[in-house]
């Protein structure tokens, strides 16, 4: 697809029970995801919740909705972008020592131009944000 970003990024950590419960409060996001200036929990249902989002970039395409589902036997987070100016999953784990995040998303024909900047500003905020995580 056109406007894909697929990639995984991989963190070691010591401390599996303090890295999860970090990763599990949705509305933290923002002290670990820097592209992540606002979650708002808007309603929550049979265990999946609607977040909106608003984004760290200015302008009138910085929010964005998702559905997100927090998984404690499987230490996993699951955020189905939705609405905004990308869409698809993001699936953060943390199992065996390694706190991992998972991106399958795509972004909107408005920003397929720059496609290789996004990519990356996407790969380099996700490995901030896992070290983060890992050491707060």
């Amino acid at each position: 697809m056109l406007g894909a970003v697929k990639f995984r990024v991989e963190r070691r950590v010591v401390d599996e029970e303090a890295v999860w419960r970090r990763l599990s409060r949705l509305e933290d996001m923002p002290k670990y995801w820097g592209g992540h200036r606002r979650v708002e929990v808007l309603g929550v249902d049979s265990g999946r919740y609607s977040l909106r989002i608003t984004f760290a970039f200015p302008g009138p395409l910085n929010v964005g909705y998702a559905e997100a589902a927090v998984d404690e036997a499987r230490r996993e987070v699951l955020l189905n972008y939705v609405k905004g100016p990308f869409k698809g999953v993001v699936k953060n784990y943390v199992a065996g020592g390694v706190l991992v995040s998972d991106w399958d998303v795509t972004i909107s024909a408005l920003f397929i131009p720059l496609k290789p900047w996004i990519s990356s500003h996407f790969r380099k905020g996700a490995e901030r944000a896992l070290e983060r995580l890992a050491n707060p």
